[in-house]
């Protein structure tokens, strides 16, 4: 259940966004502790994933005293409307790594489902689904109007839906996959319902988040790469098979997220760390390594597929 904001406007009459309190989203708690203070206050996070130090502003992250889930409270109400504008261009010069990424998430998926029809929620312009269209009959789901635009040039069959929208047009699929999607859920509890009802009987749910009980958060604290504004869950495996179970699923494989990585891409990444991304880049540089790629396997990174139970 959600605690209702209150819209307001600053001296200037310039609207702020309104904010809501929230309950855990895993067990319905209201009791929490503080992990992280607030550095967002009245303003929408940075959509996107370009690295500066804006992105990392997060409204305050707590941890429900109840079943351990971390999440963010209060917090912009609706946000998925914010997602329909979101530009990244960015984001496609590291296509070709999450192609890669695909090729080895897929063996794995086809271990126990290896054809059929896929949906992939969230699927942003569709690398993942190029992949998946040798072995399934591919379709997504993408709020992004520039990257279901990029989808679609592609040939692939992407709508720009909610999962509510879909699950109450009747279809059904073997596989549903949600790759650094259920962080961005306002209401995880409710999603993974219709995500059970657009699977057929037997059908696994596959999904790919950041561990909030691994030890790099512990340490890291808000500068954990996971937090930024635009994730407002934080699940740790416990959380995240909590909810499944809630939903009617049970755990098939709980395992770490192969991406596949470029030296320079990781030089980016480490670059929000103050000195440790300007010495990376260096030896990458004098070692010629740019562009070669490896698989990254981080514990922090869950790669969990669930499946379906059959009506008892």
């Amino acid at each position: 259940m959600t605690l209702e904001g209150i819209d307001v406007e600053d001296a200037s009459g310039a609207f702020i966004p309104e904010l809501v309190e929230v309950e855990c989203a895993v067990c319905g708690s209201r009791d929490y502790r503080v992990l992280l203070p607030d550095t967002l206050g009245n303003r929408p996070p940075v959509f996107g994933y370009k690295w500066t130090p804006e992105i990392r502003l997060c409204y305050r992250v707590v941890r429900c005293a109840g079943c351990g889930h971390a999440y963010s409270s209060p917090r912009l109400k609706n946000m998925f409307e914010h997602y329909v504008d979101t530009y990244d261009a960015g984001y496609l010069d590291n296509a070709p790594l999450r192609v890669a990424t695909a090729e080895n998430v897929l063996e794995k998926i086809r271990e126990f489902v290896p054809s059929g029809r896929l949906l992939d929620v969230g699927c942003a312009s569709g690398d993942f689904l190029e992949v998946a269209r040798a072995f399934y009959d591919v379709e997504g789901l993408e709020l992004s109007t520039w990257a279901v635009d990029i989808s679609r040039e592609k040939g692939l069959t992407v709508d720009a839906k909610l999962l509510e929208e879909k699950a109450q047009e009747g279809e059904q699929y073997d596989v549903i996959t949600m790759w650094g999607v259920i962080e961005h859920l306002e209401h995880p509890e409710v999603e993974m319902k219709y995500v059970n009802q657009l699977l057929k009987p037997g059908g696994i749910a596959c999904f790919w988040t950041g561990d909030s009980d691994s030890l790099f958060f512990k340490i890291l604290g808000a500068r954990w790469w996971y937090v930024l504004g635009q994730h407002i869950q934080y699940f740790s495996r416990k959380s995240i098979q909590t909810l499944l179970e809630k939903a009617g699923f049970e755990k098939l494989h709980d395992g770490i997220y192969p991406y596949v990585i470029s030296y320079k891409y990781l030089a980016i990444s480490l670059s929000r760390y103050r000195g440790v991304g300007a010495l990376f880049s260096a030896v990458v540089a004098v070692l010629g390594l740019e562009d070669k790629t490896f698989v990254l396997r981080k514990p922090d990174e869950i790669f969990a597929i669930y499946q379906k139970r059959p009506i008892q």
